[in-house]
């Protein structure tokens, strides 16, 4: 039976890295939601309607994406910290096993 070796310490990095990366992810986000530019400032261009439009739409998914980033980074984090919690009981139980004889 070979023995798990687990690094709690790179664990809990990896945690509080991807949980940071998360909350960066989200301010940039933050910063798309609801910018609409105003077809006045491209001008008197035939396409400045169209234009404006593209901008709108870019900011738009650009903001989903940096939501949808900050959302899959905050499922690694609560299932890293769930790992960690599984091996923090496990270990207890272990131990608790060898005192019991």
């Amino acid at each position: 039976m070979a023995v798990a070796k687990f690094n709690a310490e790179a664990m809990e990095q990896c945690r509080s890295t991807v949980s940071a990366q998360a909350g960066q992810f989200g301010a940039v986000g933050d910063g798309f939601s609801g910018h609409y530019a105003d077809p006045d400032i491209f001008g008197k261009l035939a396409n400045s309607g169209g234009l404006s439009s593209a901008a709108a739409e870019l900011d738009g998914k650009a903001g989903a994406e940096f939501a949808a980033a900050e959302s899959l980074l905050g499922k690694v984090e609560r299932a890293l910290d769930a790992v960690q919690a599984a091996v923090v009981d496990t270990e207890d139980a272990n131990a608790a096993s060898f005192r019991a004889v």
